[in-house]
């Protein structure tokens, strides 16, 4: 069973709501203590885990002594009643365990512009979040828009404030010990600064799709439709290109890249996709350019593109490398697809849903739904893989034991999650549960405009963050 932890957001008024409002990417950073979520008009807010205490207000530090002051009196006065002793260890292990997150700062990364030489306007959108290792007590991490990369550093700084000090009047008489006094410090403050310390940009001729850093922490890469860069952190007026796959003539452009990764563990090996459906292994250690991958999967069911809206269906929306970095997880429409890096020909296994009529998938398209870009992600200990679906679902499947489950963040009362069936007949297009579960997803009655397309795994705890529209959920299992 999967269930609230928390929300951050008001979930009682869905209807109307302000496009700058809505969430478009969140990441946790490796630690899990901090969860990172922006939005569409270039807001980047901060969350803090309940671990970490050294960096909050004064005042909140006081009161967790006070708490362990309390708590180790309890214990003192209950030295000899065993029972009460394992009791209160078990009950301390399980509040570590249920991580709460609180607000710990908010930036304003990216505001809209106008690109005068294209004539276009850019939105503040943030399609992409990418933390960097802590190497003092500062935080760095990187945003992006359609535009412009830009690195944020947030330092916490102590903000001390004085009282008592000699007023302009008695300045006058200072030479009378009654009317000087020494001013006193008040109690000392925490502030959070951010500061933007570089901007990578002028490099991409389109809307920037996806930034992964590199596992030296050194280097990352952006890619848009047709190009992927290589930066160095440190500068930032200059990137290599490493593929290019621009034809002479823009009527031969056949497909265009739609995600990239860095490898977890081998800072010279990367993975980047296609709108055909194909997954790119390259490996920088072969030459400065990427266009002729190393390995290339692709494979499975429907190769063959039928129809227009088959090829359409089979784009592939995101990908993304396991925590160990030997599997590799696709996402399109209709599956999400885990590859073996040494079986190129067929996947490991195949995820179905929204298996839609025609019909349905003609509609889709009418209204620009069939074009939505849903992430996936793997859990922290790589047993689990998960990705978002439409009325406020969101999937979590064993891939090994081939079993899934389906979670309604719409619901956080009753019914959190129910057994799903992954591989349903494709002729029943309403079958997604058995007739005795609660939760049911008619496909001729859903709701497209509510959808969940991102979301993001702790890589230590079994906690989910998922993005509902303006909603941030936080799911415990």
């Amino acid at each position: 069973m999967w269930r609230t932890s928390q929300i951050f957001g008001d979930n009682s008024y869905t209807e109307n709501i302000d496009e700058k409002d809505k969430i478009s990417t969140l990441e946790f950073d490796k630690t899990g203590d901090y969860l990172a979520v922006g939005d569409n008009s270039g807001r980047v807010i901060l969350f803090q885990s309940d671990n970490i205490k050294n960096e909050s207000s004064l005042e909140s530090d006081i009161s967790d002594r006070e708490i362990d002051i309390e708590e180790s009196e309890n214990d003192l006065e209950n030295e000899n009643d065993l029972e009460k002793e394992l009791e209160a260890e078990f009950i301390k292990k399980k509040k570590k365990q249920r991580l709460q997150y609180k607000f710990y700062t908010e930036l304003q990364s990216h505001k809209p512009t106008f690109d005068y030489i294209k004539s276009l306007e850019v939105s503040g959108k943030i399609n992409k979040i990418q933390w960097i290792k802590r190497r003092n007590q500062s935080h760095l991490l990187l945003t992006t828009n359609d535009q412009s990369i830009k690195l944020w550093k947030i330092i916490t700084k102590k903000i001390r404030s004085f009282d008592n000090l000699n007023s302009k009047k008695e300045q006058k008489n200072l030479n009378s010990e009654n009317n000087f006094h020494l001013p006193k410090m008040e109690k000392t403050q925490m502030e959070k600064k951010a500061t933007n310390t570089k901007i990578y940009g002028n490099a991409h001729v389109y809307s920037i799709n996806s930034i992964s850093l590199s596992c030296d922490e050194e280097t990352f890469i952006s890619s848009d439709d047709l190009r992927i860069n290589l930066w160095n952190l440190e500068r930032s007026d200059k990137a290599f290109n490493i593929v290019d796959i621009k034809p002479q003539s823009i009527k031969q452009l056949s497909e265009v890249i739609t995600c990239s990764q860095f490898h977890p563990s081998q800072c010279s090996e990367l993975i980047y996709s296609t709108s055909k459906g194909i997954i790119n292994y390259a490996d920088l250690r072969q030459g400065s350019k990427c266009n002729k991958s190393v390995k290339m999967f692709q494979g499975g069911e429907n190769v063959e593109k039928e129809t227009f809206l088959d090829e359409i269906i089979s784009n592939i929306t995101d990908i993304k490398f396991s925590p160990c970095g030997r599997y590799i997880l696709s996402r399109d429409f209709t599956s999400l697809k885990i590859w073996d890096l040494n079986m190129e020909n067929q996947p490991l296994s195949t995820l179905y849903f929204h298996q839609f009529s025609q019909n349905k998938y003609k509609e889709l398209y009418k209204n620009g739904n069939i074009f939505d870009h849903f992430k996936c992600n793997w859990s922290g200990n790589g047993k689990h893989v998960l990705t978002g679906s439409y009325e406020d679902y969101y999937y979590i499947f064993d891939w090994k034991k081939n079993k899934g489950v389906l979670v309604d963040c719409s619901n956080t009362t009753e019914v959190y999650s129910k057994l799903y069936d992954i591989n349903p007949e494709i002729n029943n297009e309403n079958s997604v549960f058995g007739e005795n579960d609660k939760l049911s997803y008619d496909s001729e009655k859903i709701n497209f405009s509510k959808k969940i397309l991102d979301l993001s795994c702790n890589p230590n705890q079994n906690l989910t963050a998922v993005a509902a529209t303006n909603i941030l959920y936080l799911y415990v299992g």
